[in-house]
């Protein structure tokens, strides 16, 4: 890679890592597709790992005090990594046109219900399950086209959670696939030392503008990071569109 790549993808690192300190969403969506211009596809999202990881326990860990309680996190953790495995069957099989289209309905829907200010009622016992559901559908979203954020997100903030409990129940979920991304990439041999080099330099704008993003959101009333959430759902569904539309 030439100095202006290497400038560039620190730039797009440092973004979107002050997105996510700030909204809780946004750091593979705004690193990954602009990786993806400097090199292929497989090898970005490699080297997003170990940032990842890093990224979503320090969030963990700073949030610790605003733990929200799940009663069936062992359960959650099956039905996720099935979930990603399902996801990479289905992908071998399935055209992206429809994955993509049906995640943009997906989460289309759930941003017209809020415009709208309608919230749907359901049975008591799909709401009893419904984390472990969600985590498993996201599982095979995660695998069909490698985020799970469009499914994720919408979910969470539907749950009304205050910003400290955002950060930590969206960083939790993350962190199951993160995990079983990992481990994946290492049995599949995609994760090789040069690759493990480069994730962890991209660690680097990581650990400087995160704590920074932090400290601003820190000002944010509850209505602002509410918005923030809100506007980086409506460019995630953008993005749906443009690559169902290009």
């Amino acid at each position: 890679m030439t100095l202006e790549s290497i400038i560039i993808i620190f730039l797009a690192l440092a973004a979107g890592s002050l997105i996510k300190g700030i909204s809780g969403l946004g750091l593979p969506l705004v690193a990954i597709p602009i990786m993806a211009g400097f090199m292929a596809v497989d090898r970005a999202v490699a080297i997003m790992i170990l940032p990842g990881l890093g990224m979503n326990f320090y969030l963990i860990w700073t949030f610790r005090k605003h733990a929200v309680n799940f009663a069936s996190l062992p359960l959650m953790i099956a039905v996720g990594v099935a979930g990603i495995i399902t996801g990479a069957w289905i992908l071998s099989r399935t055209p992206e046109v429809y994955l993509l289209s049906f995640l943009a309905i997906w989460l289309g829907g759930y941003l017209l219900s809020m415009l709208v200010k309608s919230e749907a009622k359901f049975p008591e016992g799909f709401t009893k399950h419904a984390p472990a559901l969600v985590v498993g559908f996201a599982g095979i979203v995660q695998g069909a086209i490698g985020t799970a954020g469009p499914v994720l997100a919408p979910y969470v903030h539907s749950l009304k959670l205050k910003r400290q409990e955002f950060h930590f129940v969206v960083s939790v979920l993350f962190q199951i696939f993160a995990v079983a991304q990992f481990f994946a990439f290492l049995w599949f041999g995609m994760f090789t030392l040069e690759r493990a080099y480069l994730s962890a330099m991209a660690c680097i704008p990581v650990a400087i503008f995160l704590p920074l993003a932090l400290w601003i959101a820190n000002f944010q009333s509850q209505a602002m990071f509410n918005r923030c959430v809100i506007v980086m759902l409506v460019v995630i569904e953008a993005r749906l569109l443009w690559r169902l539309l290009s």
